[in-house]
């Protein structure tokens, strides 16, 4: 029975690690110059919001918190928060995402029966931080174009290579 079971939590691990992979951490041993890059999001109303966040940095899984929380026992309203992550400042590959972000399930099942569409983009950009700086994932979600983008904090500029449209 103790071998059946510890076979069982070995495979049960084997396959949520094989479904999360790896996630993203500064290259081992890397000590040269870093930048920062942000996640953001716009409330809509107290229970819609649109939030833009970095999904994977050089292929891995980004550890980034969404902009999107719902606080314990604070009801089903919207709740934003900023997550960030510390980048090599070299040419790095990002996958952005932006879609519409509910307070609770029961809200996006209501819009969704009112005739409401979930708007959602992503894709990968390549850019190249410059040391130090800062970087915020921005978007626009609309029914017939949405977009995504990742900007300079200081300039307000766009700084990848493309803006993603639906």
């Amino acid at each position: 029975m103790k071998t059946f079971f510890l076979t069982s939590l070995s495979l049960v691990s084997l396959c949520l690690s094989a479904c999360v992979g790896p996630a993203y951490q500064l290259p081992p041993g890397y000590n040269g110059p870093l930048a920062t890059i942000k996640n953001s999001g716009k409330e809509l109303s107290p229970l819609k919001a649109e939030v833009f966040n970095v999904y994977k940095i050089d292929g891995c899984y980004s550890h980034l918190k969404s902009p999107m929380a719902t606080p314990y026992g604070g009801g089903p309203f919207v709740t934003l928060q900023t997550s960030e992550a510390q980048i090599p400042a070299r040419k790095t590959q990002i996958e952005i995402v932006g879609r519409d972000a509910y307070a609770a399930d029961g809200v996006a099942i209501m819009d969704k029966i009112a005739g409401g569409e979930r708007k959602t983009v992503s894709g990968i950009v390549e850019f190249t931080p410059k040391p130090g700086g800062t970087y915020i994932v921005r978007g626009q979600l609309d029914k017939a174009t949405s977009q995504v983008w990742i900007e300079d904090a200081a300039t307000g500029k766009v700084v990848t290579s493309k803006v993603l449209s639906k």
